[in-house]
């Protein structure tokens, strides 16, 4: 638990490269297919074709897919369907974690990424805080749409480009008016 609790939160430079995310999304479904086979559940996936190359730490999103696979694992009973699903959009590229899992609550969905929160039996409630923290370290997103009894649905967003930091121009201060050009 201290180490899960110290990778969550200790600040880890992502090692940016270009990638593809059906690669990352292949390589983390072949580690846990054992697992899944196991639990019974069916795997459906769709991975976008001619997906474009974004720039990623194809390690630190795949530890972020293994959390979420395994959470979706959790929240099914036998025979349930993990979906896993990739696409682009002007805004960059995504993948999505699907479940036919028992969904989380209105109330819980707003402490999802809180450390320590769960709602299983055994868990430590920090993967999803880890998986949080790779997202944001990646300059993309999370959304989430789950609905109880129906299943969850996670999508990571991803930048195509890096976001350089947003900067003022000289002489602009937030409560005056900009600069005049001249």
């Amino acid at each position: 638990i201290v180490t899960q609790f110290l990778d969550a939160i200790r600040p880890t430079v992502p090692q940016m490269r270009p990638a593809l995310l059906n690669d990352v999304a292949r390589a983390t479904l072949d580690l846990l297919r054992p697992e899944i086979e196991n639990r019974g559940l069916a795997i459906d996936t769709h991975l976008a074709r001619d997906l474009p190359e974004a720039r990623l730490d194809a390690a630190q999103i795949k530890q972020a897919l293994v959390n979420l696979i395994k959470n979706s694992m959790h929240a099914m009973t036998r025979g349930g369907v993990l979906a896993v699903r990739t696409g682009t959009s002007a805004e960059g590229v995504w993948i999505s974690v699907g479940d036919t899992g028992t969904g989380i609550s209105q109330e819980r969905l707003s402490r999802l990424f809180e450390p320590f929160f769960t709602t299983k039996k055994k868990g430590t409630g920090l993967g999803l805080m880890i998986v949080y923290r790779i997202v944001r370290e990646h300059g993309g997103r999370i959304d989430v749409d789950s609905h109880p009894g129906r299943g969850t649905v996670f999508r990571l967003w991803f930048p195509l480009r890096e976001r350089g930091p947003r900067l003022l121009e000289v002489g602009a201060m937030p409560d005056q008016d900009p600069p005049q050009t001249v």
